[in-house]
């Protein structure tokens, strides 16, 4: 009967997606069961995961509909469908690292929680695409997500609606503690493909974005998952460069994982620090240490077959 529940649960949610979202999702199911096999990865068959996963998939999904409008896309210039598959696996993604991390603390969290960390992704891919792609200043971009008095030139016109949506969420009385972190947002500034400046986005930028997930989705977080979260923010930061890096050195971008001997060995020691610390301050640890060394090791994996993973599912448009 649990089988049978799980799976008319999956058919409903299917149903219930947008026109996008059945699309791209077929695409995936499709991509992830050719990529496991080319990494002789056992395809995951336990239907808890699977609704897991859907479920998680319908609020992102839920978030760019009510986000993405026809309109928008032609004010933009740009495709929708290309736009969907950017950004969902993004979302996707950050719902699934910043949700298992509130799991092994024991913080429950609500599908509103779950809309805020996807407007927090969303803003996040928007304005590092606005920066690296159309060259906008830190300061540019500051002004069109918290100024919303200020005029804008057109493309910046969805990171604001962004920033926006994720405000109406987010009420100053319930989360004090979120915009009090946010004042530190000029840390993020520092960004820049130097090798002076490589560091400090990975050691300070990081683990400040870390947190902004965290105090958005909840709005009191424990000190142990304050602690776990400055290496878990180190984790992806790390992953994504090292998913990126033929890239970036195309590109000439120079980046912490560009700069290390062996990226691949980082990782894994980045990976065993986050265990520890989780292991250390987390109540109910092991499916997200699980998670983490999943991820860990299919990059990496990945990496040395030559997959693109992140441009894989970014694609499926």
């Amino acid at each position: 009967m649990l089988n049978l529940g799980a799976m008319s649960q999956v058919a409903i949610i299917y149903l219930s997606l947008s026109r996008e979202g059945k699309r791209f999702l077929k695409k995936a199911v499709i991509k992830s069961s050719q990529l496991n096999k080319r990494l002789s990865k056992s395809i995951p068959s336990d239907l808890k995961k699977i609704l897991y996963l859907v479920k998680n998939f319908k609020v992102v999904d839920k978030v760019f509909s009510s986000q993405v409008s026809d309109q928008l896309c032609f004010d933009l210039g740009r495709d929708k469908s290309a736009m969907y598959a950017r950004f969902i696996s993004l979302g996707c993604f950050n719902l699934l690292v910043w949700g298992k991390m509130l799991e092994a603390f024991n913080l429950v969290y609500d599908e509103e929680a779950r809309e805020r960390c996807i407007y927090i992704a969303f803003a996040q891919r928007e304005w590092n695409d606005l920066a690296d792609n159309q060259g906008y200043s830190f300061g540019e971009l500051m002004v069109a997500a918290f100024d919303d008095q200020a005029a804008i030139p057109k493309q910046l016109t969805f990171l604001r609606q962004l920033k926006q949506g994720e405000r109406k969420l987010t009420p100053p009385e319930r989360f004090g503690k979120y915009y009090q972190h946010l004042q530190g947002v000029e840390i993020c500034s520092r960004i820049e493909y130097t090798k002076e400046k490589a560091e400090i986005a990975l050691n300070q930028v990081a683990p400040f974005v870390a947190l902004i997930f965290m105090y958005i989705m909840v709005p009191e977080i424990p000190d142990g998952l304050k602690e776990a979260s400055n290496p878990v923010g180190r984790w992806m930061y790390m992953l994504d460069e090292l998913a990126d890096l033929d890239h970036d050195k195309k590109a000439n971008r120079v980046t912490y994982m560009a700069m290390v001997k062996d990226p691949e060995e980082e990782m894994r020691k980045q990976f065993e620090e986050c265990r520890k610390i989780i292991l250390r301050n987390a109540s109910n640890p092991d499916k997200l240490i699980e998670f983490l060394e999943m991820i860990t090791s299919r990059v990496i994996d990945a990496r040395k077959q030559g997959i693109d993973i992140e441009d894989s599912f970014s694609n499926l448009s």
